[in-house]
């Protein structure tokens, strides 16, 4: 899922997403200066300077694609 994470953040022209974790938790990407993959982990910067989230791979269940209208 990183890989895919990683395409979708240098795609043009961006198109925002959303990841949903094991958990349940859905963090939506608007902006591709808003999400990093980082080793392992996905860093994303909740908006409205809400903080930060640090997500573990394994952690990660889904990756929705709205430009798609389809989960990848």
């Amino acid at each position: 899922m990183l890989k895919q994470i990683a395409a979708l953040l240098v795609r043009t022209p961006f198109e925002p997403f959303s990841i949903v974790t094991t958990s349940g938790n859905e963090y939506r990407v608007e902006h591709p200066e808003n999400a990093a993959v980082v080793g392992p982990r996905v860093v994303v910067m909740l908006p409205g300077g809400g903080g930060v989230v640090t997500l573990g791979g394994l952690h990660i269940a889904e990756i929705k694609d709205f430009s798609q209208s389809a989960e990848i």
